[in-house]
Protein backbone atom coordinates (compact mmCIF):
# COMPACT_ATOMS: atom_id res chain seq x y z
CA UNK A 1 0.00 0.00 0.00
CA UNK A 2 1.43 3.31 -0.93
CA UNK A 3 1.28 6.67 0.94
CA UNK A 4 -0.41 8.93 -1.59
CA UNK A 5 -1.62 11.33 1.10
CA UNK A 6 -2.58 11.88 4.71
CA UNK A 7 -6.25 12.61 5.84
CA UNK A 8 -6.78 16.10 7.20
CA UNK A 9 -8.96 14.48 9.95
CA UNK A 10 -6.65 11.85 11.38
CA UNK A 11 -3.53 12.18 9.40
CA UNK A 12 -3.30 8.51 8.62
CA UNK A 13 -1.42 8.05 5.49
CA UNK A 14 -3.30 6.13 2.65
CA UNK A 15 -3.77 5.18 -0.64
CA UNK A 16 -6.06 6.90 -3.40
CA UNK A 17 -8.63 4.66 -4.49
CA UNK A 18 -8.41 5.30 -8.33
CA UNK A 19 -10.82 2.83 -9.75
CA UNK A 20 -11.25 3.46 -13.33
CA UNK A 21 -9.11 6.20 -13.77
CA UNK A 22 -10.69 8.42 -10.97
CA UNK A 23 -8.72 10.87 -8.94
CA UNK A 24 -6.44 11.62 -11.72
CA UNK A 25 -7.41 14.65 -13.49
CA UNK A 26 -5.63 18.01 -12.31
CA UNK A 27 -9.39 20.00 -12.63
CA UNK A 28 -10.99 19.85 -9.47
CA UNK A 29 -11.91 18.22 -6.24
CA UNK A 30 -12.01 14.64 -5.79
CA UNK A 31 -13.46 12.31 -2.81
CA UNK A 32 -12.49 9.70 -0.55
CA UNK A 33 -13.15 8.14 2.74
CA UNK A 34 -10.54 7.85 5.01
CA UNK A 35 -9.66 3.98 6.06
CA UNK A 36 -9.10 4.51 9.40
CA UNK A 37 -11.50 7.25 10.41
CA UNK A 38 -13.91 6.74 8.26
CA UNK A 39 -14.74 10.42 6.76
CA UNK A 40 -14.84 12.11 3.68
CA UNK A 41 -12.38 14.62 2.76
CA UNK A 42 -11.26 16.14 -0.97
CA UNK A 43 -8.31 15.92 -2.04
CA UNK A 44 -6.70 17.29 -5.38
CA UNK A 45 -4.28 16.04 -8.10
CA UNK A 46 -1.05 17.97 -9.32
CA UNK A 47 1.19 15.48 -12.16
CA UNK A 48 4.61 16.43 -11.28
CA UNK A 49 7.34 16.03 -14.44
CA UNK A 50 10.57 14.50 -13.48
CA UNK A 51 13.65 15.43 -16.39
CA UNK A 52 16.64 13.44 -16.58
CA UNK A 53 19.78 14.80 -18.79
CA UNK A 54 21.65 12.23 -20.71
CA UNK A 55 24.98 12.66 -22.81
CA UNK A 56 24.64 12.84 -26.91
CA UNK A 57 27.92 13.35 -28.02
CA UNK A 58 26.29 13.33 -32.21
CA UNK A 59 25.09 16.27 -31.01
CA UNK A 60 28.07 17.95 -29.93
CA UNK A 61 30.28 16.40 -33.29
CA UNK A 62 30.82 13.06 -32.91
CA UNK A 63 29.14 10.58 -35.23
CA UNK A 64 25.86 9.11 -34.95
CA UNK A 65 25.27 5.43 -33.24
CA UNK A 66 22.70 4.59 -35.83
CA UNK A 67 20.53 0.99 -35.09
CA UNK A 68 17.86 -0.92 -36.54
CA UNK A 69 14.60 -0.69 -34.77
CA UNK A 70 13.04 -3.67 -34.50
CA UNK A 71 10.06 -3.51 -36.69
CA UNK A 72 7.77 -6.20 -38.32
CA UNK A 73 8.03 -7.14 -41.63
CA UNK A 74 11.51 -6.45 -41.06
CA UNK A 75 11.75 -4.48 -44.62
CA UNK A 76 10.09 -1.42 -43.27
CA UNK A 77 13.18 -1.20 -40.38
CA UNK A 78 14.45 2.49 -40.19
CA UNK A 79 17.83 3.18 -38.17
CA UNK A 80 17.85 5.08 -35.09
CA UNK A 81 21.01 6.55 -32.76
CA UNK A 82 21.36 5.22 -29.69
CA UNK A 83 22.06 8.54 -28.46
CA UNK A 84 19.88 11.33 -29.66
CA UNK A 85 16.66 9.43 -31.18
CA UNK A 86 16.96 10.79 -34.68
CA UNK A 87 15.57 7.94 -37.65
CA UNK A 88 16.62 7.73 -40.76
CA UNK A 89 16.17 4.87 -43.67
CA UNK A 90 18.84 2.43 -43.89
CA UNK A 91 21.81 2.61 -46.39
CA UNK A 92 22.33 -0.35 -48.72
CA UNK A 93 25.65 -1.05 -46.74
CA UNK A 94 23.44 -1.26 -43.13
CA UNK A 95 20.63 -3.24 -44.74
CA UNK A 96 23.38 -6.06 -45.96
CA UNK A 97 24.82 -5.46 -42.57
CA UNK A 98 22.01 -6.25 -40.85
CA UNK A 99 20.02 -8.39 -42.81
CA UNK A 100 17.02 -6.30 -44.06
CA UNK A 101 15.10 -7.04 -47.00
CA UNK A 102 14.07 -4.63 -49.63
CA UNK A 103 10.40 -3.35 -50.00
CA UNK A 104 8.00 -4.60 -51.61
CA UNK A 105 7.96 -3.04 -54.72
CA UNK A 106 3.58 -3.22 -55.59
CA UNK A 107 3.30 -1.08 -58.85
Amino acid sequence: MSDDVACPYCGTYQEINHDDGYGYEEDGNHEQQCYNCEKNFIFTTAIIYHYEGYKADCLNGDEHLYKPVPTAPRCYAKMRCEMCGIEREPTEDEKVTYSIPEKPNYD
